[in-house]
């Protein structure tokens, strides 16, 4: 038959021997070089391996119709090391040094903090930190700094009124929070989610949480806050209602900002049809929960009342009805 044999060392066919220094014959395989293109290899193998995971979760993603892609069988960790980083959808897998690892990512959580404090960009700073959570979805980081992200986001995104990206943060705290209700502020982000709710008119939603309440989250104020203003909307007990929102706790007066008008304009017709023949401008700023009358006569000259008088001191519910 052929004679296969591999000849490798001269006056040794013992093809075992392997000596104490990792050689093979003449054929060393623990040199600096060989370890370090092995490193390499294995390298290059985890980040394609890991690339076409990637790939094909996204497109499994977009055949159900674009759905958020989960990484949770996907070990990437970022070399990335810009503190700002412009958000883009992906479109392919991303590489290593396209994303920023935990330890960069705090530092960049810092960076745009600050500027937001000092510049108040809102569109800059919504960019950077919707960068950071996808970093962190892509790593599958879901500790307290994420939380902390997504926290600090939301708070911001209430500020300046945008409702889409604030609901975005807030469905994501939700699966972090039962994951690991010791982090964050679980209970402070249940309230607005009530007070979300009254944005969205989902009564049965609200009522299913409410129902669902621990006796610790009942007895939190915060909580407690929420649901009074849940109870107040839905019973349309106006009054109750613009008293709770001028006295809202940390950020649930941004939240409820949202659709304050909205309420405003509702009670008005009930108000209207209450009060007839007329009703005073300071009867209506308290009713409504205006800080002060000249603030109100903003609203109600937008709203094209029809006043009793050039003061404007009244206002004459059955022709503002008709106007209406």
């Amino acid at each position: 038959g052929i004679n296969a044999e591999w000849p490798i060392t001269a006056g040794n066919n013992n093809n075992n021997s392997t000596d104490a220094g990792g050689v093979i014959g003449n054929i060393s395989f623990d040199t600096d070089e060989k370890k370090e293109g092995r490193a390499s290899r294995f390298k290059k193998e985890n980040a394609i391996s890991v690339s076409d995971t990637i790939s094909s979760m996204m497109q499994s993603a977009n055949k159900r119709g674009g759905e958020d892609v989960h990484f949770s069988d996907v070990h990437l960790v970022g070399t990335m090391t810009s503190l700002e980083k412009p958000y883009l959808r992906l479109t392919c897998a991303p590489s290593p040094d396209q994303v920023r690892p935990e330890n960069i990512l705090v530092k960049a959580l810092s960076h745009i903090m600050n500027k937001w404090k000092k510049e108040q960009n809102y569109s800059f700073v919504c960019e950077q930190l919707k960068s950071i959570r996808q970093d962190l979805i892509i790593q599958n980081i879901n500790n307290a700094f994420a939380v902390k992200v997504y926290e600090c986001h939301a708070r911001i995104a209430m500020e300046k009124l945008d409702t889409t990206e604030y609901n975005q943060c807030q469905t994501r705290l939700i699966e972090m929070y039962e994951n690991n209700s010791s982090v964050g502020n679980p209970r402070e982000f249940l309230c607005y989610r009530i007070l979300y709710y009254i944005y969205i008119n989902n009564n049965s939603d609200a009522m299913k949480l409410i129902a669902q309440l621990t006796q610790v989250q009942k007895s939190d104020d915060d909580v407690k806050f929420a649901v009074n203003v849940f109870n107040a909307w839905c019973s349309r007990n106006y009054c109750q209602f613009f008293k709770l929102y001028l006295d809202a706790p940390k950020m649930s007066g941004y939240l409820m900002d949202s659709y304050v008008q909205r309420e405003r304009n509702l009670s008005m017709k009930v108000l209207l049809k209450a009060y007839k023949p007329s009703v005073s401008v300071q009867k209506i700023a308290g009713l409504l929960g205006y800080p002060d009358i000249q603030t109100a006569l903003v609203y109600l000259d937008d709203l094209k009342v029809v006043y009793t008088n050039p003061n404007k001191t009244n206002v004459d519910c059955k022709k503002t009805t008709i106007e209406l």
